[in-house]
């Protein structure tokens, strides 16, 4: 009997911030967000644009999520505000848009 295998390729990137150091915290968010176990089982290629600004110690107070995915946008809306970026930024007073790119091959 011939075993079948499946490769699952899970692509997370993130592009352009407005403000502030946006390779940093492109960085930051691409090492702590990644394709929720959920979705990994099916074919996802999803955008999610995202405006957030930063409390005083540096955590992410998200202000806006848009997406046609309520599963990636409560996925989000949970762990967007886990991540901590006062090492990746300067500024805390500046809102930030960023773009997060969601693919499951």
């Amino acid at each position: 009997m011939k075993t079948i295998i499946t490769m699952i390729i899970c692509i997370f990137s993130i592009t352009g911030a407005v403000a502030g150091n946006g390779t940093g915290i492109n960085q930051v968010i691409g090492k702590q967000l990644k394709v929720p176990a959920e979705l990994k089982s099916s074919k996802l290629n999803e955008k999610v644009n995202v405006q957030f600004k930063l409390n005083s110690n540096g955590t992410i107070v998200v202000l806006d999520v848009k997406t046609t995915n309520k599963e990636l946008k409560n996925y989000v809306e949970k762990e967007l505000p886990k991540i901590n970026l006062s090492n990746a930024v300067e500024n805390k007073e500046t809102v930030y848009f960023v773009d997060l790119n969601f693919k499951v091959l």
